[in-house]
């Protein structure tokens, strides 16, 4: 979880689509404190050679967020300067690793520095308790990585001064808790502009269904609105389809309003949305019961471990229902057995291993391997033994598919530099493992996880699309 300052969020700051503009107004009907709703204005202006900022500034903004929130929870308050390396975001954003980036992060903090915001009462100032009729900017001064100093010597980090609204509303706790990892999963630029707004509006709904006029919504966005409903929802769809798989919506619909003469769209929460700590106190008992019953059993294998629960219900949101958590979890028991010395960090090695898909060599009998076989030679009826056949079957059939394009991608001597750089991985991420393990185990978890990243990458059939294929080929 990570957390933003609301205002900036709120007037539409990041646009949602590239454009060359730079000048762009934002109009909102607003609640103030004493009830009375008002309609609120901001221009937001930036300069001809940067631009306003775009989505991919958000994804670094909110990178930067995390920064920022850092350094409050180290020190009880944030301050300028607010200091970070090229590399934390990047590590942070999950990008590979580039020069460019930093060209990137460079005009990205220009772009913050140069764009002015113009509200007429619609920026929040949480000591005031009120909307602000200023003039603002959201950054007020960036000393770049590399920059020469007054000293004469070069800037080892970034260093952001912050303007003092953002400072207070910081230090106010004005903040809106957004899901990082989902967020991150995201890659059209509505789906990324709408995210936050989707927590404000279902939180104001209490987790029932929420209805948006398409024109609204698309002056929100800063988008054009289409006159045609197939051609609106083209453009919504692919972005909707994408909050859907992450678990932020569980369905939507673009329909003309009771009158005709306009379209809404109608969204319902998804269960990753409901799930967040801030809709515990809103979302009724039966969806509570239902949320609980839909978490996979080895969330509680994690927990028993030491592993805390609401980072385990976190890993049940992030991680694909074909990833093997539980064979993960027992081949770790193994690697922990197997040197029994005093771990650093035992719950944190679990979390590693899940999040980064260790792979479970093919060795290595986990137990539901042992209780697939039990069952196949105790079982009485042969459907039931032809459906644990057809299992085992499908189990080779994705280790031969992997073993195929992993020859296809990484030719011996290509492969060879992938498993030393996963061994780097290693090492960096988890170093007491690392000093403890043979170098022969060491290998085995690098190669196990270039092998789950391959996985990943090959697209293969779901088992039921698997056995239907199958069933076709015998019969043909």
């Amino acid at each position: 979880m990570i957390r933003v300052e609301k205002s900036l969020h709120s007037l539409g700051f990041f646009a949602s689509t590239a454009s060359r503009e730079i000048s762009r107004t934002v109009v909102q009907v607003i609640r103030r404190p004493d009830g009375q709703r008002i309609q609120a204005k901001a221009v937001i202006e930036g300069i001809p050679s940067l631009g306003l900022p775009t989505t991919a500034d958000r994804d670094k903004y909110m990178a930067f967020m995390k920064v920022a929130l850092d350094q409050r929870d180290r020190q009880g308050h944030v301050s300028s300067p607010i200091r970070f390396s090229g590399a934390d975001l990047i590590k942070l954003l999950r990008l590979r690793k580039g020069g460019f980036h930093y060209d990137e992060i460079n005009d990205w903090c220009k772009r913050m520095v140069a764009t002015t915001i113009m509200s007429e009462a619609l920026v929040f100032m949480a000591d005031r308790k009120q909307y602000a009729s200023d003039t603002f900017h959201v950054f007020d001064r960036v000393i770049l990585y590399g920059e020469e100093l007054a000293d004469g010597s070069r800037s080892e980090f970034y260093e952001v001064y912050l303007s003092q609204w953002q400072l207070t509303n910081l230090n106010q706790g004005y903040l809106l808790p957004l899901d990082f990892n989902a967020y991150l999963r995201l890659r059209r630029d509505i789906g990324k502009a709408l995210f936050g707004h989707l927590s404000v509006w279902f939180y104001a709904s209490r987790g029932m269904t929420v209805e948006k006029k398409y024109q609204d919504l698309c002056q929100l966005l800063h988008i054009r609105a289409y006159p045609h409903v197939s051609k609106a929802k083209a453009v919504l769809a692919p972005s909707m389809d994408e909050l859907a798989e992450i678990g932020y919506i569980s369905s939507w619909d673009l329909v003309r309003t009771s009158r005709g003469g306009d379209f809404k769209v109608v969204m319902s929460p998804g269960n990753r949305l409901l799930s967040l700590p801030n809709f515990s106190s809103i979302v009724d008992p039966e969806a509570r019961a239902a949320l609980e019953a839909s978490l996979p059993a080895w969330v509680h294998e994690l927990v028993k471990r030491g592993v805390a629960e609401r980072k385990a219900r976190q890993l049940a949101l992030d991680v694909p229902e074909t990833q093997p958590v539980e064979d993960q979890i027992e081949y770790v028991d193994s690697l922990l057995q197997s040197n029994r010395g005093r771990w650093q960090n035992p719950p944190g090695f679990y979390v590693w291993a899940v999040e980064s898909n260790l792979g479970v060599p093919a060795h290595f009998e986990t137990s539901r391997q042992r209780r697939n076989r039990d069952e196949l030679a105790a079982a009485d009826h042969e459907a039931e033994a032809r459906r644990l056949r057809l299992i085992a079957d499908y189990e080779e059939f994705c280790r031969a598919e992997v073993r195929k394009k992993l020859a296809e991608l990484y030719p011996p001597a290509r492969r060879e530099d992938a498993v030393r750089e996963k061994l780097k991985q290693i090492r960096r991420e988890q170093p007491d493992w690392f000093a403890r393990m043979s170098e022969p185990m060491r290998r085995e978890a690098a190669e196990g996880m270039l092998e789950a990243e391959v996985r990943e990458r090959a697209h293969l059939p779901s088992f039921d699309h698997w056995s239907k294929r199958d069933l076709q080929m015998r019969m043909f």
